[in-house]
């Protein structure tokens, strides 16, 4: 796949950002990559520590993985709805809602990091057998519009790289606060 090279024709703002985050970049290459990454970022953390929040960060590495899981599991649906029924509608979901009401604050790490790499694992399968045609095959997101297959799966790339930035700066303040 091609490096993401501009995000200058792109509208939605919130689109706009997380694809920002893969420019220069081959955006299978940090989907395959990144369960990988998440397993060295989250590698020697104590339990509380995966539960440290900071001034910057209201969620703890904990909830982040939790929120991975549940994205992960919503972009395969939509992923599968699109290659399936071309056109269909795709429905987004309120983050802080789920983050409340499915009480990421409680979950545990180890299981939802496992359960993100399964899934990632079956994705990467699944579209790694697309061919050209069924990357173009798209859902038509209720507040982005039309989204290929592919771009789903860049803003998914994208989405990872600014979580995963975010779980590095909170193992940084974990293990500094261990030393403290």
């Amino acid at each position: 796949m091609r490096p993401l090279t501009s995000v200058a024709g792109i509208r939605d703002p919130y689109a706009k950002r997380i694809l920002s985050n893969l420019l220069g970049m081959d955006p299978f290459r940090v989907y395959r990559t990144t369960p990988a990454a998440l397993a060295r970022l989250t590698r020697g953390l104590s339990a509380r520590q995966l539960r440290v929040t900071t001034p910057e960060r209201a969620w703890s590495i904990a909830q982040i993985l939790h929120h991975l899981a549940d994205s992960e599991i919503v972009m395969g649906y939509r992923y599968r709805k699109a290659l399936a029924e071309s056109g269909t509608d795709l429905q987004p979901f309120d983050e802080k809602l789920w983050a409340r009401h499915l009480r990421y604050a409680g979950s545990d790490p180890r299981s939802k990091l496992a359960l993100f790499a399964a899934l990632r694992s079956d994705h990467i399968a699944m579209l790694s057998r697309l061919t050209p045609g069924e990357w173009r095959r798209f859902g038509v997101h209720a507040e982005r519009g039309k989204e290929t297959v592919e771009r789903m799966m860049q803003m998914l790339s994208g989405h990872d790289l600014n979580h995963r930035r975010q779980i590095a700066e909170l193992r940084a303040a974990a293990l500094k606060k261990g030393r403290a």
